[in-house]
C-alpha cells in the first residue's frame, strides 16, 4: 500500500533479486544509487548490496520479484 516499505534498516542477505513493477511506483534503494521504478521498469542486484524498497506513489504497488537461492 501507499506509504509501505520494508524498514528503515538497510536489508543484506546472499543472493541474487530481479523484479518488474507491475502497478505503481516504487523506490529501491541499493547501496547509495536510489531509483524509483514504475509499470515495465525492473530490477536486478547482488542482495549481498544493502538494499530497501519503499512504496513513494498513492496507489498500492504490486511487484512481481525473484530470488536466487531462495532465502525466505
Amino acid at each position: 500500500p501507499p506509504g509501505a516499505d520494508t524498514g528503515p534498516e538497510l536489508i543484506v542477505h546472499e543472493g541474487e533479486e530481479a523484479g518488474v513493477v507491475i502497478q505503481g511506483e516504487i523506490e529501491v534503494t541499493v547501496d547509495a544509487a536510489i531509483s524509483v521504478l514504475r509499470p515495465g521498469d525492473g530490477y536486478l542486484f547482488d542482495s549481498r548490496s544493502p538494499h530497501r524498497f519503499r512504496n513513494i506513489g498513492g496507489e498500492t504497488c504490486i511487484v512481481v520479484s525473484a530470488c536466487t537461492p531462495p532465502s525466505f
